[in-house]
C-alpha cells in the first residue's frame, strides 16, 4: 500500500470539499446578508424609467410597447448612426459658443422609439463638483437640438425573429468647461 498516495488522494478530495463548501456559505451569506437590498416603494421603476409627466419633447412622441431596450445602462454604441466617432464628430462641427462661461456637466436621458423619433428627455445640469446647478440656457438648448436629431439614431439595430424593432433607452454626458464641450460620453 502507497501512504504517499492515499494521503494526496484524500488531501485532494478534503481539499475540494473546503471550496465547495466555501463557495456555498459565501453565496448564503450574499444572499442574506451581503446584498443591497432595493427599496422598491421608493424606487418601483428600473434606471431607463423616465416620467413622461415631468420629462420634454413629450408631446405626439409614444414608445411602440412597453419593452426597453438599455433599460439598465443604455444602448450604446450600437445606436448611434454611423457609430459613436460620427455622432462625436456630428456635436462637435455643429455646437457653437456663443461666448458661454458655463462650466461643469449636462446630462440628457431620452428615449428612441422603434420608429427613431427622440422624447421623454430628461435634464439634468451639474456643476464641476455635480452639485445641481443652472447652466446657461441657451447653451442646453443648442446641445439639446443636437443631440435629440433623428438623423443621430439609428433603430432596429436588435430586433426579435419577426423582424420588429426596439425601443431604447439612451443617455448622454457632456463635461463643458468655459462653453467648450470637453467630452461625450458615453
Amino acid at each position: 500500500m502507497n501512504w504517499k498516495k492515499i494521503f494526496k488522494v484524500s488531501g485532494i478530495i478534503v481539499g475540494s470539499l473546503v471550496v465547495i463548501a466555501s463557495v456555498f456559505v459565501g453565496y448564503v451569506y450574499y444572499q442574506y446578508y451581503g446584498k443591497f437590498s432595493a427599496n422598491e416603494e421608493k424606487y418601483p421603476q428600473h434606471i431607463g424609467y423616465i416620467n413622461p409627466e415631468k420629462a420634454l419633447l413629450t408631446e405626439d412622441f409614444e414608445l411602440c410597447d412597453a419593452n426597453l431596450l438599455g433599460a439598465y445602462s443604455s444602448s450604446q454604441p450600437k445606436i448611434y448612426k454611423g457609430g459613436k466617432y460620427a455622432f462625436k464628430k456630428y456635436i462637435q462641427n455643429n455646437y457653437t459658443n456663443d461666448g458661454y462661461t458655463d462650466s461643469g456637466f449636462l446630462i440628457f436621458r431620452f428615449h428612441i422609439n422603434c420608429n427613431g423619433e427622440t422624447g421623454n428627455v430628461e435634464i439634468n445640469e451639474l456643476n464641476q463638483d455635480m452639485q445641481p446647478t443652472d447652466l446657461n440656457d441657451a447653451m442646453v438648448e443648442q446641445l439639446l437640438k443636437l443631440t435629440v436629431k433623428k438623423e443621430n439614431w439609428q433603430v432596429g439595430y436588435v430586433s426579435d425573429e419577426d423582424g420588429n424593432a426596439y425601443n431604447h433607452y439612451m443617455y448622454i454626458l457632456y463635461k463643458i468647461e468655459n462653453g467648450e464641450l470637453l467630452e461625450i460620453l458615453p
